[in-house]
């Protein structure tokens, strides 16, 4: 376990900061100088010659006696009350409302001292003084804290957090961010916790405070180690460490050197947590720390109870436990009592373990039953309190009842706009929700249209291919060519077969794919006797096998380069297919060496506008896969001229999606 002692760190420290004045008074403890305090106070009481001078001699009072007797600390509070009011002195008055109010926490009466500390509060408000507001929000956030209401504690540290950054305040804004870890760390949310302590030291680093880094990352480490991260808390120790050794801060190296041996101690590693023990006792001895000479000699013992040295781990936890009874360190003698057991276990004396067993449970109980006489000495403290409390009411009760009516129409104003803002924000998401809900049916619908339209227009694709094949048969048997027919037709039942095999497929293999080209020409060569050739040109990077391909794209440009640009050219020609792989498209390019479209349009008299079913339906599927599937998609079709302008061939560049296994 971190040692509990983190929690006076010097930014932790100043999570305890409770006055707005007179706070460097708390060293003195001489009894002549007190005394001269109470007579200046006794003196003022009742007489008109009064200045600041004894309202800060009595908060003076009232603060000192805050830890050494409730009713003293209250009975200067009220003087500080009554010269604040007899002069008129609004900052007097919020001064010593919040000592009354701090009177109260300090004794653990929290419930009595809000009502003050709020008074202070709307007072501080009221009267401009930022700096008083400041420190009277950290004690409202303490006492809200002590009380488990961790997220009104975080509403005060908010306050000041944008308070200090209106003013550009690097002090107070590292208050107010570490006063939040703190409040996270102890409320379990260790990653809001981590993100305020960042923001600390982010702050510290603009302002090159490196000094003061080394407390903010061993709180980091605290958080890690409370998350069992240890790596991460032993990293952030070490760093703290580093930082503090530099500057030569001891109790500051006490805390992260001992919070380094739990570290080490948790993952078992005993040696290096035994090393870091001994490093803090030797330390908090040289201070002189009597809780930490006491917690450290306890840990030394436990660890060496786990290393089986019995005897030698005895002596540093009688040693541990004499000094916390000493200084009635209570969780310490606890913390002894169970070390002592597991010794007396280890050495097989069931005596000791008895003894030791006895005494734990004792002392447990007496802490509890301490704890219940405590509640009981709480009520009878409210009631006996009851009627100076009226006085000092009574005292302010016009003042209270105005600013609570104001305050009660701010909250009706905040909570009214409050109210419309949730109610603007729900209709908001809702009409959002509703709208991406519809965004997407529309966007289903359309991509299934698409989908549909696709598969039809490949349908059509198959019978316009078939009508062309059959067509060159029946041009075969009109001529009686029986034997050329016979080989076209088992080449063409070959080819029906993969069209009938593709014809439920959206995407096919490169392979299938370029089998039924080849078939395709070879079909069209018997056709025309070998009125011209073909190659393919595949890019050797391209397996055929896994990549697969839209089928009947490529299938209608080797038509028309063969009906269209080939056969109007007696001398016959050739055909070339190339395919490869440009960033993520697959490029098909069709070229022939025939006559060119310009010329082919008007040796067959056609429209100059007109284009072919094959080519028709593939511009559109390739429109269809530029929507839904790549937007590179496309077709390019070159006139290919020589230096006269004449037309020498046609080259077409399909730009096709693809897709691989």
């Amino acid at each position: 376990m971190v040692t509990i002692i983190r929690k006076y760190s010097t930014f932790k420290g100043l999570f305890l900061l409770v006055v707005f004045t007179a706070i460097h008074f708390f060293s003195f403890a001489q009894s002549p100088y007190l005394d001269s305090l109470k007579i200046i106070v006794r003196a003022a009481k009742g007489n008109p010659n009064v200045g600041k001078s004894h309202i800060k001699t009595a908060i003076t009072l009232s603060d000192y006696y805050s830890k050494v007797s409730l009713d003293s600390a209250k009975f200067y509070g009220f003087a500080a009350y009554d010269i604040s009011k007899l002069i008129g002195n609004d900052t007097g008055l919020a001064v010593s409302l919040n000592s009354i109010g701090m009177a109260y926490q300090i004794c653990g009466y929290f419930d009595e001292a809000l009502p003050y500390m709020d008074s202070a509060r709307a007072l501080f408000e009221s009267t401009g003084n930022i700096t008083g507001l400041i420190f009277v929000r950290n004690n409202l956030a303490v006492a809200m804290m002590r009380q488990g209401n961790y997220a009104e504690a975080l509403k005060y540290y908010q306050e000041n957090l944008i308070s200090a950054q209106s003013r550009n305040e690097l002090e107070n804004m590292i208050l107010a961010y570490n006063n939040m870890g703190i409040t996270y760390f102890d409320w379990k949310k260790h990653d809001q916790a981590l993100e305020n302590y960042r923001l600390a030291l982010k702050v510290l680093s603009d302002m090159n405070e490196e000094e003061r880094i080394g407390p903010v990352n061993n709180n980091i480490g605290e958080v890690y180690f409370d998350m069992r991260e240890l790596d991460s808390a032993l990293m952030y120790f070490e760093k703290a460490l580093q930082i503090n050794q530099k500057y030569g801060k001891k109790r500051s190296i006490l805390i992260s050197t001992t919070n380094i041996g739990n570290v080490y101690f948790i993952n078992g590693d005993f040696e290096k947590a035994l090393k870091n023990y001994q490093q803090a006792l030797d330390i908090s001895k040289t201070i002189p720390d009597e809780a930490h000479i006491a917690l450290n000699n306890i840990k030394i013992g436990q660890v060496l109870n786990e290393l089986g040295k019995y005897k030698e781990a005895n002596s540093f936890l009688i040693s541990g436990l004499n000094i916390s009874i000493e200084n009635d360190i209570f969780n310490s003698v606890l913390e002894a009592y169970i070390g002592l057991i597991e010794n007396a276990k280890g050495q097989k004396d069931a005596n000791l373990v008895y003894k030791y067993g006895n005494l734990y449970i004792s002392l447990k109980d007496s802490l509890f039953n301490e704890n219940s006489l405590a509640k009981i000495s709480e009520l009878e403290t409210k009631y006996k309190t009851a009627e100076k409390e009226n006085e000092i009411k009574i005292l302010k009760a016009d003042q209270q009842v105005k600013e609570l009516e104001i305050q009660l129409q701010k909250n009706l104003k905040y909570s009214l706009v409050i109210f419309l803002i949730i109610i603007i924000s729900i209709s908001f998401l809702l009409y959002n929700r509703l709208k991406l809900k519809k965004e997407k049916e529309k966007s289903e619908i359309e991509r299934e249209r698409l989908r549909i339209e696709q598969r039809l227009l490949h349908s059509q694709m198959n019978p316009h291919f078939i009508f062309n094949s059959l067509n060159s048969i029946n041009s075969f048997i009109g001529v009686k060519n029986t034997t050329e027919a016979q080989a076209y037709l088992i080449k063409f039942a070959k080819l029906m077969r993969l069209i009938l095999e593709n014809s439920r497929k959206l995407m096919v293999p490169l392979a299938d794919e370029l089998k039924a080209l080849e078939l395709n020409m070879e079909l069209e060569q018997l056709r025309f006797d070998n009125l011209f050739d073909f190659k393919i040109n595949i890019d050797e990077a391209i397996d055929q096998e896994y990549l697969y391909i839209p089928p009947m794209l490529i299938q209608p440009f080797v038509e028309n380069a063969i009906l269209h640009g080939i056969k109007g050219n007696n001398d016959g020609g050739l055909v070339s297919l190339s395919i490869s792989i440009e960033e993520d498209i697959l490029q098909c390019i069709v070229e022939d060496n025939g006559i060119g479209r310009e010329k082919s349009v008007k040796k067959n008299d056609q429209n100059p506008d007109h284009i072919s079913l094959g080519t028709q339906v593939t511009l559109e599927r390739i429109e269809i896969m530029r929507q839904e599937i790549n937007p590179k998609s496309n077709i390019q079709i070159i006139d290919l001229k020589d230096d006269t302008g004449l037309g020498i061939g046609t080259k077409v560049i399909l730009r096709i999606p693809y897709e691989e296994e």
